[in-house]
């Protein structure tokens, strides 16, 4: 029995040398992304406004350091109660010497883990065109109490 393939909206056709088997070509060849794990921790996340995922409250210390590279992180985690966790993600460019260029932090997203006790997060941080800042300082913060966070953060480079 022949192959059969929809020529048209109502043709039917048999598979030849005449009339091959017709094959969609992408337009953009396909390409594995490199993802290299950045950071692995566990926070017990409290009132202080201060408080990075690694228990830093210095304001200038960054939670993570040399990632110009990456264009995209990936912040996945659970959270171990059902109390919201407010997040602020700052980034800074720096120098050769790994000094900021400039002082203060520029913030690249705010938001919210909201959900039950013992459930995942997943936090995309990007922008249209990529963000390449060499460090970042990732702020996490309870309306009361505590909340204890384990968190994995992994840079996708382009």
């Amino acid at each position: 029995m022949p192959i059969r393939f929809l020529k048209n909206a109502s043709e039917m056709a048999d598979v030849s040398m005449e009339s091959p088997l017709p094959v969609l070509e992408t337009s953009k060849e396909r390409k594995l992304v490199q993802a290299d794990p950045l950071l692995t921790s566990v926070i017990s996340a409290d009132t202080n406004a201060n408080r990075d995922i690694l228990g830093n409250t210095s304001a200038e210390q960054p939670t993570l350091s040399h990632c110009s590279p990456y264009h995209t992180l990936i912040w996945t985690g659970v959270k171990s109660a059902a109390s919201d966790v407010n997040y602020i993600i700052e980034a800074r460019s720096t120098d050769f010497d790994g000094k900021p260029i400039a002082s203060g932090w520029f913030q690249v997203a705010t938001g919210t883990i909201t959900g039950a006790a013992n459930s995942w997060f997943r936090v995309v941080i990007t922008a249209p065109d990529g963000l390449y800042f060499d460090q970042y300082r990732i702020r996490v913060q309870v309306a009361s109490g505590t909340n204890s966070i384990t968190s994995k953060i992994t840079g996708v480079r382009r």
